[in-house]
């Protein structure tokens, strides 16, 4: 009898825990939670995972979903280009400098929740200009943010680079940091956008780009 009294006092204390375990984030269901840890943990939703998440819209409505990122040209206009890796190439923009002149270069990543909404942009900025004898002058370089939903927190740069001012080769990477968090659970994972800017004063192609989500 004692070892079925402790029995079941060990069953109402399991299940005492598991209640409190269900609560320790904040009233987020024990579903959810455990969807966001493993979020967390290795940073990929699995489809378990994302069923979960999807069945709590004000939830699924501040997760990013990686399948969703894009990557956007806005000084051209072209969506997706350049989303092969840096190991795999870049994009050349297809104007041909033969003249001195200037280019703004505008280029972002743009990350999106599991609804689909717009979560931010990542920006990178790069305004230069070259010479009749190709060589290139910067006179604007900065990385900013936009459309943010108020979850997501720019924790500034991971790697920022230049070199090459005043020469016919330059280069310019940026890789930033930005969180992605959870109300009632906190931030759950980091974004890290890659752009990386070279330009060929000399050989005249105003920019070649590779970027990284």
């Amino acid at each position: 009898m004692l070892a079925v009294a402790f029995t079941v006092v060990a069953g109402l204390l399991a299940g005492i825990a598991g209640i409190s375990a269900a609560k320790s984030r904040s009233g987020l269901p024990a579903e959810v939670a455990r969807a966001l840890d493993n979020v967390k943990r290795t940073g990929e939703i699995s489809a378990k995972d994302r069923v979960a998440l999807l069945k709590h819209r004000s939830v699924a409505a501040q997760v990013i979903d990686p399948s969703k990122t894009r990557i956007v040209d806005v000084s051209t206009g072209d969506t997706d280009a350049g989303m092969t890796s840096l190991a795999g190439g870049a994009l050349t923009a297809n104007a041909v400098a033969k003249k001195a002149g200037c280019h703004r270069a505008d280029r972002y990543i743009s990350y999106r929740t599991l609804l689909g909404a717009k979560a931010f942009d990542w920006h990178k900025v790069l305004h230069y200009c070259w010479s009749k004898k190709g060589k290139v002058t910067i006179k604007e370089r900065r990385h900013y943010i936009k459309n943010n939903d108020g979850l997501n927190f720019d924790r500034g740069l991971v790697s920022n680079t230049q070199s090459g001012k005043g020469t016919a080769h330059y280069a310019s990477t940026m890789q930033g940091r930005v969180e992605n968090c959870v109300t009632k659970y906190g931030c759950i994972s980091v974004k890290n956008p890659y752009i990386r800017i070279v330009v060929n004063g000399k050989k005249g192609l105003p920019y070649q780009i590779w970027m990284r989500k």
